[in-house]
């Protein structure tokens, strides 16, 4: 509140005129200050409010990875089924193996024997070639995959922190400062009741 005088005169105690001036001058700045918190409140909310849109944007961005996650994840595993349902053919290939080589010892041509083995070795060492291929493929494309929704996963919570933190820090002066217009307007109000009382008529 600016500084203003209250001239008193000879009779009656203080110039009626200043102290109504005085009044209005103290409820005018009351006012611009009330006005004032309250643009700097409406600021700070659609501030808030903006925030609070991109930090929703952000938590749909990391549930859609989650998912993503969640979904890379029951695919390794479909996949490590699929291995161990796998295992117990190998025993049955070993055993045809052998059943087969029992049926070609008992070839009497040796050279047919021959040709026929070459024949499957070189279909074996192909179809394994495959698989592993296959299988490197596949576990360097998962790895690519878990390695970039990690990448993106620490980005996201990375800009979560700082957008909650710094929408926490506004909030916090936002409280502060309309906690003080209570205190300005009790002033005031205690100010306007001591001057009334001041100019009250003496019975």
């Amino acid at each position: 509140m600016g500084n203003y005088s209250i001239k008193t005169v000879a009779f009656g105690g203080f110039n009626k005129q200043d102290v109504v001036r005085y009044i209005e001058q103290a409820a005018t700045e009351a006012a611009s200050a009330q006005k004032a918190l309250e643009d700097e409140n409406s600021a700070l909310r659609a501030h808030s409010d903006a925030l609070t849109g991109e930090l929703d944007e952000l938590r749909a961005q990391m549930e859609a990875l989650l998912a993503e996650k969640d979904a890379l994840s029951a695919a390794l595993t479909q996949e490590q089924q699929l291995r161990e349902e796998l295992e117990p053919l190998r025993a049955t290939a070993e055993v045809a193996a052998q059943l087969q080589r029992e049926i070609d010892s008992l070839r009497p041509d040796a050279d047919a024997y021959a040709q026929f083995r070459e024949r499957i070795g070189a279909i074996e060492c192909e179809a394994r070639k495959r698989a592993d291929d296959l299988e490197l493929a596949t576990a360097a494309q998962l790895r690519q995959t878990v390695d970039r929704f990690r990448q993106q996963y620490q980005i996201l919570m990375s800009n979560f922190e700082s957008t909650a933190g710094y929408v926490s820090a506004e909030l916090r002066k936002m409280e502060v400062s309309l906690s003080h217009l209570p205190r300005a307007l009790d002033q005031a109000g205690s100010d306007l009741n001591a001057l009334a009382a001041q100019l009250k008529p003496e019975d």
